[in-house]
């Protein structure tokens, strides 16, 4: 390992000493800078000192660090190692952006919004640094483009839209925003929005206990070809909640939102397709409607589409979406990946990438690889497993599996290498 890596494996494990030794060798990589500022920051090791923290910070982010850049934006709004300067602090959350960070965009549209960056409140620029930080994954900006919408754009629809998001991820104060907005909701509805009278049936299925007023809502919006409400309503008619059970119709409705585009409609019809409780098991056609909702991103449609197309041997694109969940941190995915790698199924044999995805298993609260890994361990050289725990950002994991390969199980010799390894 570089020097970077024993540093970072010695923080991980709380030997700050080895790590600060370590990660001065480093001075010129940008990473070690950046560990180094968070240790003076946090006083790992040795006394808080943010004006350490605040040089290491600005010399990491000028080496393209973006976390290093918002950090050091953090500190000039807050005045911690550096005095308060608000451009200051905009400036580098804007460079935050640029090298890509999520925060960093929720921050610039902050003090967008806020008149913070240097004039007056630009709410199109904010709403702008909003909308990317979110299709990064940023989730609190779901709520700050729920109060853009509510009390700046006065566009209820679009604030129920994105106060739902943040309620899905747990933002509870959003729920009150979704309750608050719903007379306005009402009133729209009334007036013929078909899509606020969706969102409102929506809100009321989630939040408020008015079954019959939720069925009529969705009712009225899926006749008029409300995507949404179709589908949402096909689930209620699926449960017989707040109407008589009627899976054939729910069917049809997913087929029509499914047929509008609509990701969640196509996963639910791909597995009705596969149960033949109600249409005939038809692999090829839930197929088909699987891959509609994994390019939709539905995440629950990757491993029963890649278990599909595995079924039909079209394992080269199962392991491709297998690997999009992986990506995505399902550890049934993670597993079938690294299997995969392993024996050569839809690609070479790749120990590395096998290896790299059992260790990435743990990361997700799985154990359900480990026995593998110390199977593969002892086919690989120990470059290879060191990579493989990079590669699952567990470097410390390497050191585990080769010391363990290390040790006799049966009486035989420590640390004899085993059948077609390298001696470590």
């Amino acid at each position: 390992m570089d020097a970077y890596e024993i540093g970072k494996s010695a923080f991980q494990r709380g030997d700050f000493q080895v790590a600060w030794k370590s990660l001065e060798k480093a001075e010129d990589d940008g990473r070690a800078l950046l560990l180094r500022a968070q240790m003076a920051s946090n006083g790992d090791g040795r006394d808080e000192d943010p004006f350490l923290a605040a040089r290491l910070y600005r010399e990491a982010a000028e080496r393209g660090s973006a976390r290093a850049a918002y950090n050091l934006g953090v500190l000039h709004a807050t005045g911690r190692g550096v005095e308060v300067d608000e451009g200051a602090a905009f400036s580098w959350y804007q460079r935050s952006a640029e090298l890509g960070d999520a925060d960093g965009f929720r921050m610039v549209g902050l003090m967008h919004a806020t008149g913070q960056g240097g004039g007056p409140p630009d709410f199109d620029e904010a709403e702008k640094a909003w909308r990317t930080a979110a299709e990064l994954g940023q989730r609190e900006v779901f709520s700050d483009l729920g109060k853009l919408f509510a009390y700046h754009r006065q566009d209820p629809v679009q604030a129920a839209d994105w106060y739902l998001k943040a309620a899905g991820v747990g933002d509870e104060s959003a729920i009150g925003e979704l309750l608050r907005l719903c007379p306005v909701l009402k009133a729209q509805a009334d007036s013929g929005n078909t899509r606020a009278r969706t969102l409102l049936g929506v809100i009321f299925m989630l939040y408020v206990d008015a079954p019959e007023e939720t069925v009529a809502f969705l009712s009225q919006s899926s006749s008029e070809g409300d995507a949404v409400a179709q589908r949402t309503l096909a689930y209620l008619l699926e449960r017989g909640q707040g109407v008589a059970v009627d899976k054939e119709r729910a069917v049809r409705l997913y087929r029509v939102a499914a047929e509008g585009g609509d990701g969640i409609a196509a996963f639910n019809l791909g597995l009705h397709y596969t149960s033949g409780e109600v249409l005939e098991v038809d692999i090829p056609s839930a197929v088909h409607w699987l891959r509609v909702a994994a390019v939709a991103k539905i995440a629950d449609a990757y491993p029963l589409l890649g278990n599909h197309l595995a079924s039909l041997d079209l394992d080269e694109e199962a392991l491709k979406w297998y690997l999009v969940g992986a990506e995505e941190g399902q550890a049934s995915c993670m597993f079938v990946a690294a299997s995969w790698y392993r024996d050569g199924i839809g690609t070479s044999v790749d120990l590395v990438q096998s290896l790299r995805w059992f260790i990435a298993m743990l990361d997700v609260g799985s154990g359900d690889g480990v026995h593998e890994a110390h199977q593969l361990v002892p086919r690989m050289t120990p470059e290879e497993v060191r990579e493989a725990a990079r590669l699952a950002n567990r470097p410390l994991d390497a050191d585990i599996f080769l010391a363990q390969r290390a040790q006799p199980s049966d009486g035989s010799e420590a640390g004899k290498a085993a059948p077609g390894s390298a001696e470590s």
